[in-house]
């Protein structure tokens, strides 16, 4: 069975392909088009899947979109059923007035097939159950509670559920207009910067030791935390809910927080860092009080998180410490990038009961380019070039000399997070390091920390974590151990956090030697990852693009596969 699931029209498009339950291909569409976080149609994506599969379109059993325009036949909706009766409109008019004779009831699914063409049936799925479907399917779980919490969905906001083995059941949910994805992205923009894109920084912000009280208590009197495990915003504070402003905020809480709103670009001042960290804490309370009731009704140590939110890596890194529960799971890819992940898995093991093929997820599966082709692009470029033997040990001792070295090297990860193989690489022991690559490198705000990549081995060692400890995506945040703040000051946080990434051997052989030649040479198994891109433009796709981030940037080393490349 072949399905190819797509995700467009949200935030960061995307394409991925799976062959019986197992995910062979995809990519975000950003890449290929350089428009961060585009919304277009995933058509250079979708060409990659099919030519990785080595299919046509055809071929495929199922396609799965991970949005289902049938949950707007809720309700009659008279600007399609009564006012436009055009025959070109018969897909939505004809369900939605046979509805009058019948329950409304929105179909979880909804599928459109055609009888003589080479058009594979399509299914269009619920946005949350996609989330859902990423978040359990890619974990390897059996049996697992879910919570889904973002921005919005068709109507939905937050799902709490259950998944055991190829059935994902919703048992309650939280719906427009309390959104904690809303409430995060309002504090964003009250802050001075863009929604759907900066609440990085904001949860950076967080980190800073201020005094919040008065803030934390004005923003928690804006929330109400209900026994059903769900909550409520007081909407005479946040526009998001209602778009009919251009802000997500009201002066009634620019006036609850001080009467001033951050503007672009500024230098953050003690107002910025104590509004960021006590919205976090609520963000958090929030969400632990949700995780809480989960457990109540289901009693699983098994958890699984989909949706945007949980891209919020410090909330992560508290969830067992916080709940009851032992054992957490967040794929590569838990925003509405990986629902074309979530669709296909979907209408794989939910409708047609696909048996699952799970094996150790690794986000390495985008475009590939071997030293042939790379060869020919330096060629065509004019770009002076060594090819090298031990490129591991060569990144590696050029680490310990305090350069900073670009890699790129096999297929591309899925996801928004570089895993090693579109990374920049930098040596953690020097603190000027990340001041460094902020400032010259990636263009972007001082404050913002780099994550620490380790031996997965070695992660309890250094951080306050188990031994056996996972977090393969950068997902979660960790306190680094107090006698290693001043031996790794480069990706150690303000508050002696670190965005952890443990590098297993299985998932990327090439990134685990070079982190543990480096430990050969300096005693430690950890050095500095961040993504291989310019503040604003996608992570690099191919060997151009790799080239173009490296000559427009302060960059001086640049390994090509094994093409090594200096200024």
């Amino acid at each position: 069975m072949i399905i190819l699931g797509l995700n467009h029209g949200e935030i960061n498009s995307s394409a991925a392909i799976i062959k019986n339950g197992k995910i062979i291909a995809g990519t975000p569409e950003e890449r290929f088009t350089r428009n961060k976080k585009t919304k277009s149609f995933p058509k250079n994506s979708v060409e990659y899947c099919l030519k990785e599969a080595e299919i046509s379109l055809k071929d495929c059993d199922y396609i799965a979109q991970a949005w289902n325009p049938g949950e707007y036949w809720k309700k009659f909706n008279p600007l399609f059923s009564s006012k436009r009766i055009r025959r070109e409109d018969y897909f939505y008019t004809v369900r939605d007035n046979l509805s009058d004779f019948t329950s409304r009831k929105p179909p979880l699914w909804t599928i459109l097939n055609s009888e003589g063409d080479n058009m594979p049936p399509i299914y269009f799925v619920r946005h949350h159950l996609t989330h859902a479907a990423n978040a359990f399917f890619m974990s390897p779980f059996d049996d697992a509670a879910i919570l889904t919490c973002d921005h919005r969905g068709e109507f939905q906001t937050t799902t709490m559920g259950t998944g055991k083995k190829l059935d994902i059941e919703i048992v309650s949910e939280q719906t427009m207009p309390h959104s904690l994805g809303l409430f995060y992205g309002a504090f964003t923009e009250l802050l001075g910067y863009r929604s759907d894109n900066d609440e990085w920084k904001v949860m950076a912000l967080s980190a800073f030791d201020v005094d919040c009280t008065q803030e934390l208590e004005k923003i928690r009197s804006t929330i109400k935390l209900k026994e059903n495990g769900l909550f409520e915003i007081d909407q005479s504070y946040y526009n998001g809910g209602f778009q009919t402003e251009p802000k997500l905020f009201t002066e009634k809480l620019v006036n609850l927080l001080g009467g001033r709103v951050g503007k672009n670009n500024e230098v953050p001042s003690d107002w910025h860092f104590s509004v960021a960290k006590a919205m976090q804490i609520v963000s958090e309370e929030i969400v632990f009080h949700i995780l809480n009731h989960l457990y109540k009704i289901t009693k699983n140590d098994n958890l699984v998180l989909g949706g945007g939110f949980f891209m919020n890596s410090v909330c992560n890194g508290k969830i067992t410490q916080k709940t009851p529960f032992k054992n957490v799971y967040i794929s590569y890819a838990p925003a509405d990038v990986g629902n074309s992940i979530g669709a296909a898995l979907y209408v794989a093991h939910c409708i047609h009961h696909q048996e699952r093929n799970y094996s150790l997820q690794s986000s390495n599966i985008g475009p590939i380019f071997n030293d042939e082709e790379i060869e020919k692009v330096l060629k065509r470029r004019k770009v002076v070039s060594e090819k090298v033997s031990e490129t591991e040990t060569r990144i590696a001792s050029l680490l310990n000399d305090e350069h900073i070295v670009a890699v790129f090297n096999g297929k591309m990860e899925f996801g928004e997070r570089a895993l090693g193989n579109r990374s920049i690489l930098a040596d953690p022991r020097n603190k000027d390091t990340k001041d460094k690559i902020n400032s010259i490198i990636k263009y972007r705000e001082s404050y913002r920390p780099f994550a620490p990549a380790i031996l997965s081995e070695k992660a309890h060692l250094i951080f306050d974590v188990p031994e056996g400890f996972d977090c393969n995506y950068m997902e979660k945040v960790v306190s680094i151990k107090s006698e290693f703040h001043n031996k790794i000051p480069a990706v150690t946080h303000v508050d002696g956090s670190g965005r952890l990434q443990t590098v297993n051997k299985e998932h990327n052989p090439f990134f685990y030697k070079i982190i543990e030649e480096f430990e050969k040479i300096t005693s430690i198994p950890v050095i500095l990852n961040t993504s291989f891109n310019i503040n604003g433009e996608p992570i690099v796709l191919s060997p151009d693009d790799a080239l173009n981030t490296f000559f427009n940037s302060g960059l001086e080393h640049l390994f090509l596969g094994n093409f090594y490349i200096k200024k």
